[in-house]
């Protein structure tokens, strides 16, 4: 907390009247507004100050003759840097000079909103289609599909090639992994360099399960966006709609009573315990190690069946909303559910052991896929990638939300900077999951699971942060006065963290490729976020780039 205010204090002084606005409207949480272009001389002041200030994603809202972009900034809590550009041409400084993890981030505005980033790298498209047409830029609140013109793609005319050294070197060969391939659980590209078996470079290429779940938050209702923000990934479900309903809970002034905190973490460990040990096993199978994979699937089921037991779902809990939960905790079922958390921490403390000691997953991941810790911190990545760097960060610890301020726990953390050490966090975070939820239960208050809330929510707008199992997650949630949020913003730990692998698999082997980018348990279905929704006739379908264009005359 300290740090929070100690940071908002250094920007007030040091930046003085390039301060248009400042609102901290509720505890480690500040939003920013300076003159267009000292956002980078805001940035500056924090990297100077803190080691571990990181920027966890940019947001983009049409203000209709303006652009806002939000810099959310991790610093003992969520500072966010607000500048406006014109709507006609927004231009304005890249700060990858500062924080290359913001390459991404400035790719995706540049890509949804249509803002030129001068000095990017490599601004190109991030998600859209490469033959998208100029000038379609769908997170604008004027964007409407059939108002799509054909041309060329604001892609084609800006993106330079990086690779001229390459294209020369006859050794180096282009292998394209996806986006399908039966490495990959899901559609994503990933264009390797290879010079033998040593990769030289590789570029990912993400949005081929984007579903414009943010354009389809503007048009349903809040509450009804839980149920929308849990399907960005069935994985982290639980970790989405926390994250969501605390930040409508933010801006509503609403208080969750403190039995609903409780059962909040109480899932979201759960759902933590069942993605650990779900990636344990996929490692495992990477490596070439079967039986691994089957045990400690087998292994997982019955956290599978506590969620179902607990939230009536096996996957999808449905359980969080705004104000609270849906369903109180029977009264007998805590008793079983530390009984067969006992059995299973028994089974994650062998697993430990296996990933600590076995001579052949030792030397498929240590010294592999390096991620030094500067390097971490220029990258930004977030959760285990962090953690296995030797950065102590958690926002469960942090920036403290629902029951973690009154639960102890431990945040893990090594040094090793290799895919063993991203691999064993992940091993260790199970065993003090398994130890958070049993303190819970063990201490749950008792009284009112849920508060009733208005659909209308007064005009604001909030930060959400949760540790989902994969790191910090993000949902900015802008709300004008109406039941409708004006603007959703979501930013998943995979885009914070995919970021890294260029870094991590140069020079390395074809054959660690799988080992590398498992440790960093992607999920891109959480990264994506093209669905259309007609709310008034309840109906859904999906257009195709084809069909968006319009029909020529005859």
């Amino acid at each position: 907390m300290a740090m929070f205010e100690e940071a908002v204090s250094i920007l007030k002084d040091n930046l003085g009247n390039d301060v248009l606005e400042c609102k901290t409207p509720k505890p480690r949480r500040a939003y920013i507004l300076v003159k267009l272009g000292c956002h980078r001389d805001a940035i500056s002041l924090l990297l100077k100050q803190y080691e571990q200030t990181g920027i966890s994603t940019i947001t983009g809202t049409d203000l209709g003759s303006e652009i806002e972009l939000n810099y959310h900034m991790r610093c003992g809590g969520a500072v966010t840097i607000k500048n406006r550009v014109p709507k006609e041409k927004p231009r304005i400084k890249t700060i990858t000079d500062l924080l290359p993890g913001a390459a991404f981030y400035e790719r995706e505005v540049f890509d949804l909103l249509g803002v030129m980033f001068e000095g990017h790298p490599n601004l190109k498209r991030l998600l859209l289609p490469d033959n998208w047409p100029k000038g379609a830029y769908p997170l604008r609140k004027d964007w409407k599909p059939q108002d799509v013109k054909s041309g060329v793609s604001d892609s084609e005319k800006n993106s330079e090639t990086n690779g001229g050294e390459l294209k020369e070197a006859t050794s180096i060969v282009n292998v394209v992994v996806g986006p399908q391939h039966p490495a990959l659980h899901e559609p994503e590209r990933f264009s390797f360099k290879v010079d033998g078996e040593v990769v030289v470079d590789v570029e990912p290429r993400l949005g081929y399960v984007h579903r414009g779940i943010e354009k389809a938050a503007e048009h349903l209702m809040f509450f009804q966006d839980v149920h929308l923000v849990e399907r960005v990934c069935g994985i982290c479900n639980a970790a989405h709609t926390t994250c969501f309903s605390q930040a409508v809970e933010d801006i509503g002034g609403i208080d969750v009573p403190p039995r609903a905190l409780y059962l909040r973490t109480i899932v979201h460990e759960l759902n933590r315990i069942h993605s650990h040990l779900l990636l344990l096993g996929v490692a495992g199978l990477l490596l070439g190690y079967e039986a691994l994979f089957q045990h400690v699937w087998r292994d997982r089921e019955p956290i599978m069946d506590l969620i179902e037991m607990i939230t009536g779902n096996r996957l999808m809990t449905a359980f969080n909303t705004i104000g609270g939960v849906r369903r109180d905790l029977d009264p007998n079922a805590a008793g079983k559910i530390k009984k067969t958390l006992e059995e299973v921490k028994k089974r994650a403390n062998f697993y430990k052991v296996v990933f600590k000691e076995d001579p052949t997953l030792r030397l498929r991941t240590e010294g592999v896929g390096v991620l030094s810790k500067s390097d971490a911190l220029k990258l930004c990545v977030a959760g285990p990638v962090a953690r296995g760097s030797g950065i102590d960060m958690d926002v469960r610890k942090d920036d403290a939300y629902a029951a973690y301020e009154e639960i102890p726990f431990n945040v893990i953390s090594y040094k090793e900077c290799d895919s063993w050490a991203r691999l064993m966090v992940r091993a260790e975070e199970v065993l003090e999951s398994i130890d958070i939820v049993i303190y819970a239960l063990e201490h749950l208050p008792s009284g009112r699971f849920r508060v009733r809330v208005p659909r209308r929510q007064p005009e604001g707008e909030a930060v959400g942060r949760v540790e989902a199992p994969r790191g910090e997650l993000i949902h900015y949630v802008k709300s004008d006065g109406t039941a409708y949020p004006y603007r959703v913003k979501i930013r998943s730990p995979t885009l914070a963290n995919i970021i890294s692998f260029p870094t991590m698999i140069r020079g390395g082997y074809v054959a660690d490729i799988p080992a590398v980018l498992g440790s960093l348990d992607p999920c891109f279905s959480c990264t994506d976020r093209m669905v259309f929704l007609d709310t008034q006739n309840d109906r859904r379908w999906y257009w195709s780039l084809e069909e968006i264009k319009p029909k020529k005359a005859k």
